[in-house]
């Protein structure tokens, strides 16, 4: 029976969903996975747990990933690492040293595969790999570059089946002047600057006053989102909701899920809100455009601005009901939990018989 250790970061948000799901999926497989908190297990005991699978699993390209680097060097175990989000965007928002960049660098030639949650992700990764004039002339490193191209894969995420979950208490008012029902709209989703959840704010001042958004999340954003919105938040337009488990309860109440992100992997908030048949619109960033282009590019903002958020939503309320949820079903379908199984028993399988023919050499 083939063993993983997952190397996980305990946490809120897509990442620990889909950790959660690789483990649930493998496990239905026959797979033996162990899942540690990378940071709060003692380095002892996870030297002792990588020496009793088979391969070892950084569930982010970062913390994870660094620590299991130092796991595979004490245990000569392979390793993947799973990246979600597009780096070069990532280390630009954290404004990321040289030396951090360089060190990054070093640190993915010890990675056996990359699995990449999507094409906009991976290419991101192969960019970063490959970007700097000294690597590309020491000639050690150049082909440590050159092999990287050829150890990544994208598998997208995959969707559970989503439980109904916890009642969300959404604070729906009269519906503004006009005396139209409200129209409700969600966002769900980290308050941090990459989110951008004050453009979603300010989309709500180009929509119709009966417009209402509820925001479900938490993040160093918050305070500063109350006091930019007080008059929002007065005419009871806007609703700060907290943290909320996931569930179907999270996307139902909506009519419309907004998102505003600089950049994203594979958002599950995304996918979520389109198999709860509540449609999510998006600003056109490539991992969005990625995801919808193909099947309901009107998902998309035309702009990048918020008024041009609010206008999509017009957009999307105006198309006939019946075709957005059978565009959204289409999109739902490619994300099966099928076939992000499939495609990470392929690639760990890969990995474990790739290290065993180099062993018996």
């Amino acid at each position: 029976m083939p063993s993983v250790l997952l190397l996980e970061e305990s946490d809120w948000g897509g990442v620990h969903t889909m950790t959660r799901t690789l483990q649930t999926a493998l496990a239905q497989a026959n797979w033996h996975v162990t899942a540690l908190p990378w940071r709060q297990t003692p380095f002892t005991q996870l030297v002792n747990a990588a020496k009793q699978h088979d391969v070892i699993v950084g569930t982010h390209n970062f913390g994870p990933t660094y620590c299991g680097a130092a796991l595979k060097a004490l245990t000569g175990k392979p390793l993947v690492s799973w990246v979600h989000g597009p780096l070069l965007d990532v280390l630009h928002e954290a404004r990321a040293s040289f030396a951090k960049k360089l060190w990054l660098r070093l640190l993915y030639k010890q990675v056996n595969q990359f699995v990449c949650v999507s094409r906009t992700t991976e290419n991101s990764l192969h960019n970063f790999i490959g970007s700097t004039k000294h690597i590309e002339q020491a000639r050690a490193q150049t082909n440590s570059v050159k092999h990287s191209f050829n150890k990544s894969t994208v598998v997208p995420n995959g969707l559970q089946p989503l439980t109904e979950g916890q009642p969300l208490h959404v604070h729906a008012g009269h519906g503004g002047e006009s005396g139209l029902p409200p129209l409700l709209l969600g966002y769900v989703g980290r308050l941090s600057a990459e989110k951008q959840p004050s453009w979603v704010i300010d989309a709500m001042r180009f929509l119709p006053d009966h417009a209402q958004l509820g925001i479900v999340g938490e993040g160093p954003l918050h305070r500063q989102l109350v006091h930019d919105n007080l008059d929002l938040l007065h005419q009871g337009r806007v609703h700060f909701l907290g943290k909320h488990p996931s569930g179907k309860s999270l996307y139902t109440p909506w009519q419309v899920t907004l998102m505003a992100s600089r950049y994203e992997g594979c958002p599950m908030t995304a996918l979520e809100s389109l198999a709860c048949g509540v449609p999510c619109v998006a600003m056109p960033i490539p991992a969005m455009r990625e995801l919808y282009d193909l099947d309901a590019p009107y998902l998309l903002a035309r702009g990048d601005a918020p008024v041009a958020l609010a206008e999509a939503v017009m957009t999307v309320l105006s198309l006939p009901p019946e075709k957005v949820q059978d565009d959204m079903a289409r999109i739902v379908a490619r994300h099966h939990i099928s076939h992000f199984t499939q495609g990470w028993i392929n690639t760990l399988q890969n990995v474990v018989q790739q290290h065993a023919l180099q062993k018996g050499r």
